[in-house]
């Protein structure tokens, strides 16, 4: 294996973990056990750290090594004002420019939405990776004709920040939502090309699962100014 398919690997499998809360926000990221998980040399993991820190999944501290970026109420509440101005933006322009081709793939993965369950298929605690997969084509699809590399730049980046706290929601109690019938309404007003409707609802969407989680306590996790000074 090169060094290069090492890093990659490497990337990917953190990526992964971080954002399935197998490594809670926080906590410290070890070289040495990294390397022996992935079997990967040093160098790689570091270079596969140095860009989960550019994904803003990672934090590298002083002298202290790299943590797992912490989470917060106030940052997923100016997080969640910052990715509805985001998504909504492109979705506008997505109704605007889309073709049927985009149409297509809209109605495909909400297709593959209905047939996918949200539950872990072996009854245990969590999200469904298969489900967080199919869901996150779907938000793509949303938006991928919005005509703008840098916009959807800016919109990859807040939506795998907000993968981090959506999939805390596992973990919580509250009201049940509907979220399959949530998806479908955005979608349906979507393709009708109604962009008043299709931006509330997904406005709606994202903002609901943001006020469940800062309703609920999972988001008592260390804070990362609090480490810096220790």
């Amino acid at each position: 294996m090169t060094a290069k398919s090492q890093t990659e690997v490497t990337y990917e499998f953190l990526r992964s973990e971080v954002l399935n809360g197998l490594y809670e926000p926080g906590s410290k990221l070890k070289i040495d056990a990294v390397r022996a998980q992935c079997n990967a040399s040093p160098g790689a993991v570091r270079e596969a750290l140095s860009r989960l820190t550019s994904d803003g999944l990672v934090v590298a501290l002083p002298q202290r090594g790299f943590i797992v970026t912490p989470i917060s109420a106030e940052d997923l509440a100016d997080l969640t004002k910052v990715r509805i101005e985001i998504e909504t933006r492109c979705l506008t322009d997505a109704i605007k420019f889309g073709d049927i081709t985009w149409e297509g793939r809209i109605q495909d993965t909400l297709h593959q939405l209905k047939g996918t369950p949200l539950q872990r298929p072996d009854g245990t605690q969590g999200v469904n990776r298969e489900w967080s997969r199919v869901h996150a084509a779907f938000h793509d699809a949303l938006i991928d004709a919005c005509g703008s590399k840098w916009w959807l730049n800016l919109r990859d980046r807040m939506f795998t920040q907000a993968e981090r706290y959506r999939r805390l929601l596992a973990t919580t109690t509250g009201k049940p939502r509907d979220l399959l019938s949530e998806h479908a309404a955005i979608a349906h007003a979507t393709l009708d090309r109604d962009v008043d409707a299709a931006c509330r609802l997904l406005r709606d969407h994202l903002q609901a699962t943001a006020d469940h989680l800062l309703a609920s306590e999972a988001l008592s996790y260390p804070d990362v100014a609090a480490m810096e000074d220790q």
